[in-house]
Formats: C-alpha cells, sequence, structure tokens
C-alpha cells in the first residue's frame, strides 16, 4: 500500500473517529454493557452495534439538517431560485440544441455506415465463394453465418 493511500485510509479513519465521538449518544460504558446484556439475551452483538451505528448517523443527518435547514438558507435559496431555473433552462435548451445536431450528425453517419457495412458484405460473400473446393455445405454454413452477422449489426446500428 502507497503512502498516500496510507494517509487517506488513516484520514478517514479519524474523520470516522470524530463523527462517531460527537454523533454516538452512548458512553463506551453504555454500549459494552448492551452487548452484555445482548449475549446473555442471545440478541446478538452486531444487532446492538449495528443499531448503535444508525443512530448515531441518524443523529448526524438531524444535526446536519438543523444547520443547513435554517430560516436565512431558504432566504437565500427563494432569493436565487429564479436564477438557478434560468440556468437549468439554459442548460436544457443547450443540451436540446446538442442532442438534435447529433441526431443529424448521427443519421448520415448510419447511413455512411451502412454502406460500408453492405459493400465489406459484398466482399466477403465474394471470397467465400472463391472458396469452391470446401464442401459445398460448409461454403453454405459459412455463406449463413455471415447474412446472419450482418443481419445483427444492421439491427443494432437501427436501435
Amino acid at each position: 500500500m502507497s503512502k498516500k493511500n496510507i494517509f487517506l485510509l488513516a484520514a478517514w479513519y479519524i474523520a470516522g473517529w470524530l463523527i462517531a465521538s460527537l454523533y454516538n449518544t452512548k458512553k463506551s460504558e453504555e454500549l459494552k454493557s448492551d452487548i452484555e446484556k445482548s449475549k446473555v439475551e442471545w440478541e446478538g452483538e452486531f444487532k446492538v452495534l449495528l443499531n448503535n451505528f444508525i443512530e448515531t448517523h441518524q443523529n448526524l443527518i438531524n444535526d446536519i439538517k438543523n444547520h443547513v435547514n435554517t430560516e436565512k438558507n431558504r432566504e437565500l435559496f427563494y432569493t436565487k431560485k429564479e436564477e438557478l431555473l434560468k440556468i437549468i433552462d439554459s442548460y436544457k435548451i443547450q443540451w436540446l440544441e446538442l442532442l438534435e445536431e447529433l441526431k443529424v450528425k448521427w443519421k448520415s453517419f448510419i447511413l455512411e455506415a451502412s454502406e460500408k457495412l453492405e459493400v465489406l458484405y459484398n466482399e466477403k460473400r465474394l471470397e467465400i465463394d472463391s472458396l469452391k473446393d470446401i464442401a459445398p455445405e460448409k461454403l453454405s454454413e459459412i455463406k449463413e453465418k455471415l447474412r446472419i452477422t450482418f443481419e445483427e449489426i444492421k439491427n443494432k446500428m437501427k436501435q
């Protein structure tokens, strides 16, 4: 493991520990006691730890909601809402224009590719015909496989 990866792993570990210590409502002794009770009551240690993990994250999310969903932030959002909608509409118009441009280019590309595919198919069919020393059954089998492949490619291009 590189030094950068070890550093990132350590940073995430520390961040997780900080979040857990800030938002975990149970003290370590209380958590240990719950784990011991779960062993006696056959609930399972995992269930206790999972519940504590979920509770810690719910506390974190609630705290974020309380700090982000303030009256000041809502007012700021509503003042910027029209500007945001204009940006989104502008993006949508540009995206639709690009899509139309791609459709036109794609149609011409599909036509050109189809023509090239047809020429290639005919060339390969002629090459196969030149191999008359192969048994006729094998020759027709190879031609059929070529035709099926040609049809599959045409269908994929249409899609």
